[in-house]
């Protein structure tokens, strides 16, 4: 492609080279950034040039930690049997949800999902997906539907015993031929998916323990802590916690994601530490689970990402409401938007192998546009209170160096014809849950 210059811009890239930047410029070629900064001369430049008129622009944004197969979840019925605690609110709802995927559903879910993305400046999304009657090629689904959206996707299945041994054995089988047909993509990022400890044997986690002798590049995704059952079961089976467990199966490295951890000790952080792993906290999840707050010091001490848990799109959002929760529980304030824009950055890198998350030299052209006209003075010392409480949606997001959202329209993608579909989809499967 051809180089591309759009000038006329405020640029905020908390916990970049250059955090804060006004009338300024981004040049674009090869699908990365080249030149950031004032000034830019005109002279002699033969490619497009494109006025922002003083839009506000982050670097594209990413979420560490969600389930796209849950997006038509919103409004569904209520569990016919009210469950109890954490495992029987899994077991009434998101596993039926999941069991009642078929490939419309599916793609459904990953339309919509992606959709909202985009529109909510989110272009990086580290997914955990499942649908255990439909295993097989179900990832290869998430990723053409990526692809056609133009964002990074980190993808995986979540495999489990809670649905019998052959299914383990599919989903497993899953995770592994996505490996090896992703591996090299710089756009797909494929990990090595498990649900949680507590729904996986020792034999099935021996099985993932040899899968992985052969992609020593690739770490897990797993559930960890989430609720002190999975604690529990773990202790119950002979280990003094799931971390322990996990170690003790070989399965924890510098690749590792390692998603909620409430329920971990010290003791736990220094073997996720040692094994350079990364934790990612999802704190509406948490919330609407009343499952607890993660503790300061684990942030402290582990620099987690920020992820949703398949609640939300919008991380902002989820950076604002994180905020909230804590300050609710007198907890110490947490920066969120650290977590956010310096954490889910270095995440970023370190699963898709190049810079991403900052508006920088050579890192690729994701961009988020905002027409913000603040209320308030907005300066390099303030604008964390406007990103978290003003900014609103994106007007534009670019992704490699491409409009995939312009004027809050979708480019190259019928935004009704996804909106339609999904809502009768969701119908579907909301009538398939209610049979299981």
């Amino acid at each position: 492609m051809g180089q591309l210059l759009l000038h006329n811009l405020r640029i905020i890239d908390p916990f970049g080279e250059r955090e804060f930047l006004e009338h300024a410029s981004i040049l674009i070629e090869d699908e990365v950034i080249k030149f950031i900064g004032r000034g830019f001369s005109h002279v002699g430049f033969e490619g497009q040039i494109l006025d922002m008129e003083g839009k506000t622009v982050l670097p594209g944004i990413i979420n560490a930690h969600t389930h796209l197969y849950s997006t038509l979840a919103m409004g569904m019925h209520p569990p016919q049997k009210t469950p109890k605690n954490f495992v029987e609110h899994l077991e009434e709802v998101w596993w039926k949800l999941d069991r009642g995927l078929d490939r419309a559903s599916m793609l459904a879910s990953f339309e919509a999902g992606l959709m909202d993305c985009i529109q909510n400046g989110t272009t990086t999304i580290i997914d955990h997906h499942a649908s255990p009657n439909l295993v097989e090629g179900s990832l290869d689904i998430l990723a053409a539907v990526a692809k056609s959206f133009g964002v990074n996707i980190s993808l995986c299945f979540e495999s489990s015993d809670r649905n019998g041994e052959a299914n383990f054995k599919d989903e497993l089988a899953e995770n592994i031929r996505a490996i090896k047909k992703y591996t090299s993509n710089p756009h797909i990022s494929p990990r090595l998916g498990l649900h949680a400890s507590f729904t996986l044997s020792d034999e099935s986690l021996e099985s993932v323990s040899k899968a992985l002798k052969d992609f020593p590049d690739c770490g897990i995704h797993i559930h960890v802590a989430e609720d002190l059952a999975d604690e529990k079961d773990a202790q119950a089976r002979g280990y003094r916690s799931v971390i322990q467990r996990l170690d003790d199966f070989n399965l924890l490295s510098n690749q590792s994601l390692i998603i909620h951890g409430i329920f971990m000790t010290r003791e736990d952080r220094h073997i996720l530490l040692k094994h350079g792993c990364k934790l990612v906290h999802n704190p509406t999840s948490n919330a609407n689970n009343q499952v607890g707050v993660l503790e300061t010091e684990i942030i402290e001490s582990m620099g987690p990402g920020l992820g949703t848990d398949g609640m939300q799109n919008n991380m902002l959002k989820e950076a604002k409401e994180g905020t909230l929760v804590r300050g609710a529980t007198e907890s110490p304030r947490v920066d969120y938007l650290e977590l956010l824009f310096q954490n889910n950055p270095d995440i970023a890198v370190k699963i898709f192998g190049k810079l991403i998350g900052h508006i920088e030299e050579e890192a690729q052209a994701d961009l988020v546009f905002y027409d913000y006209e603040p209320r308030t003075e907005l300066n390099a010392d303030n604008y964390s209170s406007h990103l978290l409480f003003g900014l609103g949606k994106p007007s534009d997001v670019m992704t490699r160096g491409r409009f995939r959202l312009r004027s809050k329209k979708l480019v190259g993608m019928d935004e009704s014809q996804i909106r339609e579909n999904s809502r009768k989809q969701s119908k579907r499967l909301w009538s398939a849950m209610k049979a299981l």
